[in-house]
């Protein structure tokens, strides 16, 4: 019998894909639902579209946010009401504290996980078309995981 998955889960899950950007793998470490029924609710509930949709209301926001920002510092620069002026600044040091927080964000490569998919996937075609040419890879593993350790310590 399949265990039930609360709303609360599926909803969840939707709003990490949708509104966080996450990808499935992401969602379903986060969640604890098989890539697979994400993919289904995904398609069910067409979250495609509306992380397609929540982007371009992203992107939209940010254009509004732009105009009222040039709006704000050109009615400051015409009248130079202490007002306005102060406005304008508020604005653009809540800008800048903005930018500085987004140009912080980091995006963290898992390279030893990446390394050992990609040689999941390579010894599984081996074994397909070329059972020796596995045998080897089996013999020179060891060189290539050192190898890989020595490259991934210089980029760390």
């Amino acid at each position: 019998m399949a265990k039930e998955i609360s709303w609360e889960i599926r909803v969840t899950a939707e709003e990490l894909y949708i509104t966080e950007g996450l990808t499935f793998e992401q969602v379903a470490k986060k969640t604890d639902v098989s890539v697979s029924q994400l993919k289904r609710w995904a398609k069910e509930g067409d979250w495609k579209t509306k992380r397609k949709e929540h982007r371009l209301g992203l992107l939209e926001i940010k254009r509004n946010y732009d105009r009222l920002r040039q709006g704000i510092v050109e009615k400051a620069l015409n009248s130079l009401d202490p007002q306005d002026v102060y406005a304008a600044l508020r604005i653009e040091k809540l800008n800048r504290e903005t930018s500085k927080s987004t140009d912080e964000i980091k995006i963290e490569i898992d390279r030893p996980k990446i390394f050992l998919e990609d040689l999941e996937f390579i010894i599984e075609v081996l074994k397909e078309i070329d059972p020796e040419g596995l045998k080897v890879l089996a013999k020179s593993f060891d060189t290539i995981v050192a190898r890989f350790k020595e490259s991934h310590e210089k980029t760390a």
